[in-house]
């Protein structure tokens, strides 16, 4: 695809991020625009990252994003997947909320009360407010989570090599 078609493309998606979320930013949430032309916007529960090879927004509460290597997808409070390497996160979480963590080097910080968190991939560090389960699987990944849901402890299941799951003290 030439450059021209490409940056023509980019200017659409970036021109309906940015006027779409215009109620959410005013009420808390972010856009913001990188060196490299990538565009992130952030409102309330949801987070849309778009670089010159194309975003999607799809309607209501589902957002998907595919910028080749990193995709954030959101049903409706019901489950979110992170994807990529080298990211560094924030997102809330509802009781019914299940996280999928996929990449390597990424950070990622869940506030709020998670029903089920997994990382899958190496060296990330994921920080859980509260969850009714972490399952963890490959290597060198590091989860902490700060409290109990319903009193009762995290169930935790880990697979791979040097996985660290610790509450917070």
């Amino acid at each position: 695809m030439s450059s021209f078609i490409r940056g023509t493309m980019l200017s659409g998606v970036v021109a309906g991020l940015l006027l779409a979320p215009a109620v959410g930013v005013a009420q808390g949430g972010s856009v913001k625009v990188g060196k490299d032309g990538s565009v992130q916007v952030r409102g309330g529960n949801a987070t849309v990252n778009a670089q010159a090879e194309g975003a999607e927004e799809l309607g209501g509460a589902d957002v998907e994003v595919d910028d080749e290597g990193a995709s954030v997808k959101q049903q409706a409070g019901a489950e979110l997947e992170i994807s990529g390497s080298g990211s560094q996160e924030s997102h809330r979480c509802s009781p019914k909320t299940e996280v999928n963590i996929l990449g390597s080097d990424n950070e990622i910080t869940l506030t709020g009360e998670c029903k089920k968190v997994s990382v899958s991939g190496s060296t990330n560090k994921v920080k859980v407010e509260a969850a009714g389960a972490i399952e963890v699987m490959g290597s060198d990944n590091q989860v902490t989570w700060k409290r109990e849901v319903g009193g009762k402890k995290p169930k935790v299941t880990r697979t791979g090599s040097n996985n660290k799951v610790t509450q917070a003290r």
